[in-house]
């Protein structure tokens, strides 16, 4: 009888310690999804998230957890949450509130939304826009000088307002005759240092302003909100932030690189984490403006933001300019503009002092080339700045779209990361070899495979609003480099395959902000930011990846955007 009572005793001891391990607690648990990993080929598999990271990837883990939520995958592809390592958050929402006109082919559809937004507007109130770009119109204003619209036709339809409206790359305006009037603008208005006023054969400016030129109607703008209250003012930035990460979520995003903002944001941004609001990762980089002005305890504020969803511990600064408004700084002439070279915005001795203070107070400095003599000048700065410490710093040349052939072995040598935009690629293809030649064109411009075979680490975005924010358009401008307008692809021998083209959107984002350890890979321990889609990226019919839906966006194990409940 004590026999039968011990063996009673250890049948139900076992029992307890099974029914015990089946009903282990976790938050999340994701079952049957076809689970990427960067180190090996994907796996239909389960993870279990705990808190805000990953405790668990496996079989049938149903059988072990039980889950306070639980996604049945069903097959759908699982993935690393996708970061943008480039893109202007303030703006993403600025642009969903205003005139978007990216993408945008005509001329005449310009004036039609101007036209429609006036009649809805108050005399006297600003009209604001962003996206357009000449060489993508299919008609041509009446009037135009190198290429760009005079602001007569604009002016006509909005007599009251004044009309701000920037250019795709974000490196130059449009505006009307309101707008100027209210800047003072006339023909005696001299260009500023590192900027154009764009002027006729008469002296006459055509209301564009590139570069450094563009704060002369900025200031007009801002000072047009003077009236409003803190308040206010406020409300208006939230509202902004709280559309760019909706907008953000719905495609796919669990975080971005924010390249630019100011002091204030900061503070704002870390008040929004803190509070539970701002649920996206964002790493922001300080403008440089902001840290030239910016004191020592406003640097020690900054380093010290230590939230899972916000840190500024870089800074942004600029060499040139765009390569669609001529812009970038370029060695040899551009070849549609004999004689001209493009833009040095900010001044060397002033960058170099940038790269002194991001290297006296360990900040990562990223510096915005795009041609190839502003890519060489910035990576001259770097290493008279740093010498022999510049893998570990990490510094980054953001766009580093056209190269010399020299600087893409000394990139790699240096580790300096090239953060770049695969979309831009196929967006600037038309153009790109009418300013550089062909020659220039395919051994420098956006030659990821041989940056790679240098070994240099590449960071992906969108620089979004430049771009759409949306990640499968810029994966298949990765993979194919087939523009819209073209059955050419660009120099296809720089594809990214599609599996670099993943890992440039988590882990090689990871890396470019120090957070390799903590995210961008599915492993034990990593933080548990997933993207699921509904189709393989790896194995779907190329065509179909700009079509891939986004049917789960989870950031720390909590659901923030699903396609089935929105």
């Amino acid at each position: 009888m004590k026999t039968m009572h011990y063996v009673a005793l250890f049948l139900l001891g076992a029992l307890v310690a099974c029914n015990t391990q089946q009903s282990e607690p976790v938050d999340l648990l994701i079952t049957n999804g076809e689970v990427y990993f960067s180190d090996k080929n994907p796996q239909t598999i389960d993870i279990a998230v705990r808190g805000d990271s990953i405790i668990a990837i496996g079989k049938k883990l149903n059988s072990k957890y039980t889950a306070t939520k639980q996604i049945d995958a069903n097959g759908l592809f699982v993935m690393p949450g996708f970061v943008d390592a480039h893109a202007h958050f303030y703006g993403i929402g600025n642009t969903m509130q205003n005139l978007n006109l990216l993408g945008g082919t005509t001329w005449s559809d310009l004036l039609k939304q101007v036209e429609e937004k006036a009649k809805e507007t108050k005399d006297g109130e600003w009209i604001l826009g962003r996206g357009w770009h000449q060489d993508k119109w299919t008609d041509q204003p009446l009037k135009t000088i190198d290429g760009y619209p005079a602001h007569d036709e604009l002016s006509q339809i909005s007599l009251d307002n004044p009309v701000m409206l920037s250019h795709a790359s974000g490196h130059g305006i449009l505006v009307n005759q309101k707008a100027m009037n209210l800047a003072g603008i006339t023909a005696n208005t001299v260009s500023p240092e590192g900027g154009v006023i764009v002027k006729d054969s008469h002296g006459e400016p055509i209301g564009i302003f590139q570069e450094n030129a563009e704060r002369l109607i900025r200031q007009a703008y801002e000072k047009s909100l003077a009236n409003q209250s803190e308040k206010e003012k406020n409300e208006s930035w939230l509202k902004t932030i709280e559309a760019a990460q909706n907008h953000c979520l719905e495609n796919g995003l669990t975080g971005l690189h924010d390249a630019g903002i100011s002091l204030q944001d900061a503070r704002q941004f870390e008040h929004l984490a803190n509070a539970g609001i701002l649920n996206m990762r964002i790493y922001a980089m300080l403008s440089d403006r902001e840290l030239q002005n910016a004191s020592q305890s406003d640097i020690n504020y900054l380093k010290q933001i230590n939230h899972k969803n916000f840190s500024c511990k870089a800074v942004k600064a600029y060499m040139d300019g765009a390569l669609g408004s001529r812009g970038a700084w370029l060695i040899e002439d551009y070849t549609d503009m004999p004689g001209y070279k493009g833009e040095n915005v900010t001044p060397l001795e002033s960058l170099a002092n940038t790269a002194k203070i991001c290297a006296d107070n360990d900040l990562q400095l990223c510096i915005h080339a795009i041609g190839d003599r502003g890519n060489r000048e910035v990576l001259n700065i770097f290493e008279n700045t740093l010498q022999q410490n510049l893998a570990n710093a990490r510094w980054r040349v953001e766009h580093a779209q056209h190269l010399h052939p020299n600087e893409i072995k000394k990139m790699g040598d240096l580790g300096v990361i090239a953060s770049m935009q695969t979309v831009h690629c196929t967006s600037d293809a038309p153009y790109v070899p009418d300013r550089l030649g062909d020659e220039r064109a395919e051994q420098g411009a956006y030659v990821w495979q041989s940056l790679l075979e240098n070994n240099v680490h590449i960071a992906n975005g969108t620089d979004a609003p430049v771009e759409k924010v949306n990640p499968f358009e810029n994966i298949y401008a990765a993979v194919t480099r087939q523009p819209k307008s073209s059955e050419k692809a660009f120099y296809p021998n720089q594809n990214l395959s599609r599996k670099q083209a993943i890992d440039s959107y988590t882990i090689w984002n990871a890396y470019a902000s120090f957070s390799e350890k903590k995210k961008g890979s599915i492993e034990v321990g990593k933080l548990a930011d997933f993207t699921i889609v509904d189709r393989n990226l790896l194995t779907c019919p190329v065509e179909d990846i700009e079509g891939t839906n986004v049917a789960y966006t989870i950031v720390g194990g909590k659901v923030l955007y699903s396609k089935n409940e929105n």
